[in-house]
Protein backbone atom coordinates (compact mmCIF):
# COMPACT_ATOMS: atom_id res chain seq x y z
CA UNK A 1 0.00 0.00 0.00
CA UNK A 2 1.29 3.40 -0.96
CA UNK A 3 0.56 4.90 2.50
CA UNK A 4 2.17 2.21 4.49
CA UNK A 5 3.73 3.02 7.48
CA UNK A 6 4.90 -0.02 8.66
CA UNK A 7 5.73 -3.24 6.38
CA UNK A 8 6.27 -6.31 7.38
CA UNK A 9 7.99 -8.59 4.86
CA UNK A 10 8.06 -12.60 5.12
CA UNK A 11 8.97 -12.18 8.65
CA UNK A 12 10.02 -15.76 10.65
CA UNK A 13 11.19 -15.81 13.98
CA UNK A 14 12.82 -19.18 15.39
CA UNK A 15 13.22 -19.66 18.66
CA UNK A 16 15.72 -22.69 18.68
CA UNK A 17 13.74 -25.69 17.27
CA UNK A 18 10.46 -23.78 17.69
CA UNK A 19 8.83 -21.54 14.58
CA UNK A 20 7.33 -18.37 16.72
CA UNK A 21 6.71 -16.60 13.57
CA UNK A 22 6.26 -18.25 10.07
CA UNK A 23 6.97 -16.21 7.07
CA UNK A 24 4.49 -12.93 8.05
CA UNK A 25 3.93 -10.02 5.85
CA UNK A 26 1.26 -7.71 6.61
CA UNK A 27 0.98 -3.32 5.39
CA UNK A 28 -0.07 -1.57 8.30
CA UNK A 29 -1.29 2.22 7.29
CA UNK A 30 -0.62 5.63 8.45
CA UNK A 31 -2.85 6.77 11.11
CA UNK A 32 -5.33 3.77 11.65
CA UNK A 33 -5.73 1.63 14.64
CA UNK A 34 -3.99 -2.13 14.01
CA UNK A 35 -4.53 -4.72 15.92
CA UNK A 36 -2.66 -8.91 16.32
CA UNK A 37 -5.01 -11.16 17.35
CA UNK A 38 -4.68 -14.55 18.36
CA UNK A 39 -4.74 -17.48 21.28
CA UNK A 40 -1.93 -17.43 23.55
CA UNK A 41 1.73 -18.57 21.68
CA UNK A 42 0.42 -17.53 18.39
CA UNK A 43 3.26 -15.09 18.00
CA UNK A 44 1.45 -11.63 18.30
CA UNK A 45 3.67 -10.49 21.00
CA UNK A 46 7.06 -11.60 19.01
CA UNK A 47 5.96 -9.59 16.14
CA UNK A 48 5.81 -6.53 18.33
CA UNK A 49 8.79 -7.34 19.58
CA UNK A 50 10.15 -7.39 15.87
CA UNK A 51 8.31 -3.88 15.07
CA UNK A 52 10.07 -2.55 18.43
CA UNK A 53 13.24 -4.04 17.78
CA UNK A 54 13.63 -6.30 21.16
CA UNK A 55 13.58 -9.59 18.80
CA UNK A 56 15.65 -9.79 15.75
CA UNK A 57 13.95 -11.63 12.20
CA UNK A 58 15.84 -15.09 11.50
CA UNK A 59 14.12 -13.87 7.91
CA UNK A 60 12.37 -10.97 6.21
CA UNK A 61 12.49 -7.34 6.67
CA UNK A 62 10.65 -4.33 8.63
CA UNK A 63 9.97 -1.28 6.82
CA UNK A 64 8.89 1.66 8.93
CA UNK A 65 8.22 4.82 6.49
CA UNK A 66 9.77 3.23 3.16
CA UNK A 67 13.24 2.61 5.51
CA UNK A 68 14.76 -0.76 6.65
CA UNK A 69 14.65 -0.82 10.29
CA UNK A 70 15.48 -4.73 10.74
CA UNK A 71 18.92 -4.38 12.14
CA UNK A 72 18.58 -1.04 14.01
CA UNK A 73 18.35 -0.94 17.89
CA UNK A 74 14.96 -0.09 19.32
CA UNK A 75 16.30 3.50 20.79
CA UNK A 76 16.88 4.36 16.89
CA UNK A 77 13.68 3.85 15.57
CA UNK A 78 10.41 5.77 15.52
CA UNK A 79 8.29 3.62 17.77
CA UNK A 80 7.38 3.30 21.05
CA UNK A 81 5.84 0.65 23.38
CA UNK A 82 3.29 0.65 26.19
CA UNK A 83 3.81 -2.50 28.30
CA UNK A 84 1.28 -5.04 29.81
CA UNK A 85 2.35 -3.88 33.13
CA UNK A 86 2.45 -0.23 31.92
CA UNK A 87 6.61 -0.32 34.93
CA UNK A 88 5.78 3.16 36.01
CA UNK A 89 8.32 4.41 38.45
CA UNK A 90 6.92 4.14 42.13
CA UNK A 91 9.62 7.01 43.25
CA UNK A 92 8.99 9.51 40.52
CA UNK A 93 5.77 11.60 40.26
CA UNK A 94 3.31 11.27 37.05
CA UNK A 95 5.22 14.22 35.68
CA UNK A 96 8.45 12.83 36.80
CA UNK A 97 7.57 9.94 34.96
CA UNK A 98 6.35 11.30 31.45
CA UNK A 99 9.80 13.12 31.24
CA UNK A 100 11.93 10.69 32.16
CA UNK A 101 12.55 9.60 28.68
CA UNK A 102 13.52 13.46 27.34
CA UNK A 103 15.76 13.91 29.96
CA UNK A 104 17.67 10.61 29.23
CA UNK A 105 17.85 12.39 25.73
CA UNK A 106 19.34 15.65 27.21
CA UNK A 107 16.69 18.02 25.46
CA UNK A 108 15.98 21.33 26.97
CA UNK A 109 14.24 21.84 30.37
CA UNK A 110 11.67 24.32 28.89
CA UNK A 111 11.17 21.74 25.55
CA UNK A 112 10.71 19.03 28.20
CA UNK A 113 8.27 21.05 30.22
CA UNK A 114 6.55 22.05 27.58
CA UNK A 115 6.01 18.51 25.94
CA UNK A 116 5.32 17.04 29.04
CA UNK A 117 2.44 19.29 29.91
CA UNK A 118 1.42 18.45 26.44
CA UNK A 119 1.14 14.68 26.66
CA UNK A 120 -0.29 15.08 29.89
CA UNK A 121 -2.99 17.31 28.79
CA UNK A 122 -3.92 14.40 25.84
CA UNK A 123 -4.17 11.49 28.57
CA UNK A 124 -6.45 14.25 30.64
CA UNK A 125 -3.85 13.38 33.60
CA UNK A 126 -2.73 17.25 33.95
CA UNK A 127 -4.39 18.08 37.30
CA UNK A 128 -2.71 14.76 38.36
CA UNK A 129 1.40 15.77 37.47
CA UNK A 130 2.61 15.77 41.17
CA UNK A 131 0.94 12.84 42.27
CA UNK A 132 2.85 9.03 43.12
CA UNK A 133 1.68 6.28 40.82
CA UNK A 134 0.39 4.88 44.21
CA UNK A 135 -2.45 7.32 44.38
CA UNK A 136 -3.89 6.41 40.97
CA UNK A 137 -6.10 4.17 39.94
CA UNK A 138 -5.33 1.39 37.43
CA UNK A 139 -6.65 3.20 34.62
CA UNK A 140 -4.89 6.44 35.22
CA UNK A 141 -1.34 4.42 35.73
CA UNK A 142 -2.46 3.27 31.85
CA UNK A 143 -2.23 6.73 30.67
CA UNK A 144 0.54 7.92 32.33
CA UNK A 145 2.40 4.82 30.29
CA UNK A 146 0.49 6.74 27.82
CA UNK A 147 1.83 9.83 27.88
CA UNK A 148 5.21 8.75 28.48
CA UNK A 149 5.29 7.05 25.18
CA UNK A 150 3.35 9.94 23.38
CA UNK A 151 5.79 12.24 24.83
CA UNK A 152 8.40 11.11 22.76
CA UNK A 153 6.24 11.65 19.42
CA UNK A 154 6.69 8.25 18.17
CA UNK A 155 5.48 7.82 14.30
CA UNK A 156 3.67 4.26 15.94
CA UNK A 157 2.79 3.64 19.16
CA UNK A 158 2.90 -0.43 20.15
CA UNK A 159 0.56 -1.57 22.77
CA UNK A 160 1.19 -4.70 24.29
CA UNK A 161 -2.21 -6.01 26.35
CA UNK A 162 -2.47 -2.38 27.40
CA UNK A 163 -6.00 -3.09 28.81
CA UNK A 164 -5.27 -6.41 30.59
CA UNK A 165 -4.26 -5.33 33.87
CA UNK A 166 -7.77 -3.44 34.42
CA UNK A 167 -10.88 -5.05 35.55
CA UNK A 168 -13.87 -5.80 32.98
CA UNK A 169 -15.97 -2.40 33.41
CA UNK A 170 -12.75 0.18 33.36
CA UNK A 171 -11.33 -2.39 30.47
CA UNK A 172 -14.15 -1.32 28.49
CA UNK A 173 -14.23 2.60 28.89
CA UNK A 174 -10.27 2.71 28.49
CA UNK A 175 -11.17 1.31 25.06
CA UNK A 176 -12.84 4.66 23.53
CA UNK A 177 -10.45 6.39 25.48
CA UNK A 178 -7.87 5.00 23.68
CA UNK A 179 -10.30 5.32 20.35
CA UNK A 180 -10.38 8.98 21.64
CA UNK A 181 -6.77 9.50 21.85
CA UNK A 182 -5.58 7.90 18.74
CA UNK A 183 -8.08 10.21 16.68
CA UNK A 184 -6.28 13.43 18.26
CA UNK A 185 -2.61 12.84 17.83
CA UNK A 186 -3.11 10.79 14.71
CA UNK A 187 -0.34 8.56 15.12
CA UNK A 188 -0.65 4.44 14.05
CA UNK A 189 -1.50 2.04 16.69
CA UNK A 190 -0.09 -1.21 16.59
CA UNK A 191 -2.25 -3.28 19.65
CA UNK A 192 -1.86 -6.69 20.62
CA UNK A 193 -4.29 -8.33 21.87
CA UNK A 194 -6.08 -11.68 22.39
CA UNK A 195 -9.22 -10.87 23.43
CA UNK A 196 -11.38 -10.79 20.42
CA UNK A 197 -14.04 -8.34 21.58
CA UNK A 198 -11.20 -5.77 22.56
CA UNK A 199 -10.05 -5.61 19.22
CA UNK A 200 -13.48 -5.68 17.04
CA UNK A 201 -14.20 -2.84 19.31
CA UNK A 202 -11.11 -0.75 18.60
CA UNK A 203 -8.91 -1.61 15.52
CA UNK A 204 -9.25 -0.21 11.76
CA UNK A 205 -8.37 -3.20 10.91
CA UNK A 206 -7.27 -6.91 12.30
CA UNK A 207 -4.58 -9.55 11.85
CA UNK A 208 -5.49 -13.00 12.87
CA UNK A 209 -2.42 -15.17 13.78
CA UNK A 210 -2.58 -19.00 14.46
CA UNK A 211 0.76 -20.98 15.35
CA UNK A 212 2.72 -18.03 14.30
CA UNK A 213 1.14 -18.15 11.11
CA UNK A 214 -0.88 -15.19 9.57
CA UNK A 215 -4.62 -16.31 8.70
CA UNK A 216 -6.80 -13.23 7.79
CA UNK A 217 -6.42 -9.75 7.41
CA UNK A 218 -9.73 -7.63 7.25
CA UNK A 219 -11.86 -5.14 9.16
CA UNK A 220 -13.98 -6.58 11.78
CA UNK A 221 -17.23 -6.55 9.96
CA UNK A 222 -15.61 -8.45 7.15
CA UNK A 223 -13.73 -10.97 9.31
CA UNK A 224 -17.12 -11.74 11.50
CA UNK A 225 -18.99 -11.79 7.87
CA UNK A 226 -16.67 -13.29 5.67
CA UNK A 227 -14.08 -15.63 7.76
CA UNK A 228 -11.62 -17.34 5.40
CA UNK A 229 -11.44 -20.49 7.42
CA UNK A 230 -13.40 -22.95 10.64
CA UNK A 231 -10.31 -21.04 12.88
CA UNK A 232 -10.81 -17.72 12.08
CA UNK A 233 -15.13 -17.83 12.32
CA UNK A 234 -14.73 -19.39 15.39
CA UNK A 235 -12.27 -17.26 16.92
CA UNK A 236 -14.08 -14.09 15.46
CA UNK A 237 -17.78 -15.00 17.51
CA UNK A 238 -18.84 -18.14 17.84
CA UNK A 239 -20.40 -20.35 15.10
CA UNK A 240 -22.15 -24.49 15.03
CA UNK A 241 -20.33 -26.23 12.48
CA UNK A 242 -21.70 -29.76 10.93
CA UNK A 243 -19.25 -31.82 8.60
CA UNK A 244 -19.58 -31.58 4.78
CA UNK A 245 -19.48 -35.34 3.74
CA UNK A 246 -19.57 -34.93 -0.34
CA UNK A 247 -20.19 -31.22 -2.58
CA UNK A 248 -21.57 -31.49 -5.88
CA UNK A 249 -21.78 -29.10 -8.65
CA UNK A 250 -24.60 -27.74 -9.77
CA UNK A 251 -25.61 -25.63 -12.84
CA UNK A 252 -26.27 -22.51 -10.02
CA UNK A 253 -24.63 -23.64 -7.00
CA UNK A 254 -23.59 -26.96 -5.10
CA UNK A 255 -25.46 -29.78 -3.66
CA UNK A 256 -23.80 -30.59 -0.15
CA UNK A 257 -24.04 -33.47 2.14
CA UNK A 258 -23.86 -32.47 5.51
CA UNK A 259 -23.45 -35.00 8.32
CA UNK A 260 -26.94 -34.96 10.58
CA UNK A 261 -28.61 -32.13 7.88
CA UNK A 262 -28.49 -34.68 5.08
CA UNK A 263 -28.90 -32.98 1.59
CA UNK A 264 -28.91 -29.10 0.49
CA UNK A 265 -29.45 -27.71 -2.35
CA UNK A 266 -27.29 -24.50 -1.96
CA UNK A 267 -28.12 -22.02 -4.65
CA UNK A 268 -24.36 -19.63 -4.66
CA UNK A 269 -21.00 -19.48 -5.67
CA UNK A 270 -18.80 -22.47 -3.78
CA UNK A 271 -16.09 -20.38 -2.15
CA UNK A 272 -12.42 -20.77 -3.70
CA UNK A 273 -10.97 -22.09 -0.56
CA UNK A 274 -13.44 -25.28 -0.97
CA UNK A 275 -13.27 -27.92 -3.07
CA UNK A 276 -15.87 -30.07 -4.77
CA UNK A 277 -14.99 -33.35 -4.19
CA UNK A 278 -15.01 -35.89 -1.42
CA UNK A 279 -14.12 -35.97 2.23
CA UNK A 280 -13.50 -32.27 1.38
CA UNK A 281 -12.14 -31.44 5.00
CA UNK A 282 -14.98 -28.26 5.10
CA UNK A 283 -17.48 -26.99 7.72
CA UNK A 284 -21.13 -25.88 7.31
CA UNK A 285 -21.20 -23.02 9.93
CA UNK A 286 -24.06 -20.81 11.11
CA UNK A 287 -24.15 -18.16 13.31
CA UNK A 288 -26.04 -18.49 16.79
CA UNK A 289 -27.64 -15.61 16.42
CA UNK A 290 -29.06 -17.01 13.10
CA UNK A 291 -30.71 -19.91 14.61
CA UNK A 292 -34.34 -19.66 15.69
CA UNK A 293 -36.04 -22.18 17.69
CA UNK A 294 -39.42 -23.62 17.51
CA UNK A 295 -41.58 -26.53 19.35
CA UNK A 296 -43.03 -26.68 15.71
CA UNK A 297 -41.08 -28.00 12.07
CA UNK A 298 -40.09 -25.29 10.04
CA UNK A 299 -41.51 -24.44 6.77
CA UNK A 300 -39.53 -26.41 3.90
CA UNK A 301 -37.39 -23.45 2.56
CA UNK A 302 -35.05 -22.97 5.70
CA UNK A 303 -32.67 -25.42 6.92
CA UNK A 304 -33.22 -27.30 10.60
CA UNK A 305 -32.67 -30.00 12.67
CA UNK A 306 -34.40 -31.53 15.59
CA UNK A 307 -33.29 -32.10 18.89
CA UNK A 308 -34.44 -31.57 22.83
CA UNK A 309 -33.92 -28.75 24.83
CA UNK A 310 -30.17 -27.99 27.34
CA UNK A 311 -28.84 -25.31 29.06
CA UNK A 312 -30.38 -21.59 28.63
CA UNK A 313 -27.58 -19.14 29.96
CA UNK A 314 -29.18 -15.14 30.88
CA UNK A 315 -26.73 -12.79 29.07
CA UNK A 316 -28.17 -9.66 29.46
CA UNK A 317 -29.99 -8.26 26.60
CA UNK A 318 -30.31 -11.76 25.42
CA UNK A 319 -30.38 -15.16 25.80
CA UNK A 320 -28.38 -18.34 24.69
CA UNK A 321 -30.31 -21.68 24.45
CA UNK A 322 -28.57 -24.96 23.80
CA UNK A 323 -30.41 -27.61 21.55
CA UNK A 324 -28.87 -31.31 22.11
CA UNK A 325 -28.97 -33.39 19.30
CA UNK A 326 -29.41 -37.02 18.87
CA UNK A 327 -25.85 -37.45 18.06
CA UNK A 328 -24.50 -35.78 21.33
CA UNK A 329 -23.47 -32.89 19.36
CA UNK A 330 -25.02 -29.36 20.36
CA UNK A 331 -25.58 -26.44 18.88
CA UNK A 332 -26.08 -22.67 20.22
CA UNK A 333 -29.37 -20.13 19.78
CA UNK A 334 -30.21 -16.74 20.51
CA UNK A 335 -32.90 -15.65 21.44
CA UNK A 336 -34.81 -13.08 23.25
CA UNK A 337 -35.39 -13.52 26.55
CA UNK A 338 -39.24 -13.58 26.63
CA UNK A 339 -38.74 -16.94 24.19
CA UNK A 340 -35.83 -17.89 27.08
CA UNK A 341 -38.57 -17.67 29.71
CA UNK A 342 -41.44 -19.36 27.27
CA UNK A 343 -38.79 -21.92 26.94
CA UNK A 344 -37.93 -22.90 30.12
CA UNK A 345 -41.32 -23.95 30.79
CA UNK A 346 -41.36 -26.88 27.99
CA UNK A 347 -40.62 -30.02 29.17
CA UNK A 348 -37.07 -31.18 28.52
CA UNK A 349 -38.42 -34.35 26.03
CA UNK A 350 -40.39 -31.95 23.87
CA UNK A 351 -38.80 -32.26 20.17
CA UNK A 352 -37.71 -28.42 19.65
CA UNK A 353 -36.33 -27.46 16.12
CA UNK A 354 -32.91 -25.49 15.13
CA UNK A 355 -33.69 -23.89 11.83
CA UNK A 356 -32.08 -21.14 9.65
CA UNK A 357 -32.30 -19.59 6.08
CA UNK A 358 -30.23 -21.27 4.25
CA UNK A 359 -28.16 -18.16 2.51
CA UNK A 360 -26.99 -17.41 6.65
CA UNK A 361 -24.62 -20.29 6.41
CA UNK A 362 -21.09 -20.16 5.27
CA UNK A 363 -18.92 -23.26 4.15
CA UNK A 364 -15.70 -22.92 5.19
CA UNK A 365 -12.63 -24.74 5.13
CA UNK A 366 -10.86 -26.23 8.50
CA UNK A 367 -7.37 -24.48 7.13
CA UNK A 368 -7.40 -21.76 4.07
CA UNK A 369 -4.54 -22.05 2.18
CA UNK A 370 -3.98 -17.87 1.41
CA UNK A 371 -4.52 -14.69 2.96
CA UNK A 372 -7.01 -12.14 2.26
Amino acid sequence: MSDSIVSIRNISKHFGKVEALSDVSIDIQQGEIFALLGPSGCGKSTLLRVISGFESPSNGELLLDGKDMTKLAPNKRPVNMVFQSYAVFPNMSVEENVAYGLKMEKLPTKEISERVAKALEQVHLDSFAKRKPDQLSGGQRQRVALARALVKKPRVLLLDEPLSALDAKLRNAMRLELVKLQEAVGITFIIVTHDQSEAMAMADRIAILESGRLRQIATPAELYAHPVDVFVADFIGNINTFNVQQISTLVNGVTLHIDQLGIIEWYAALPETVKSEHNVGAKLCIRPEHVHLSTQQPCANSVGICGTLGDIAFHGLHSIAEIRLESGQSINAVIANEQALALSQVDKVVPVWAHWNINKMMLLPLNADHIS
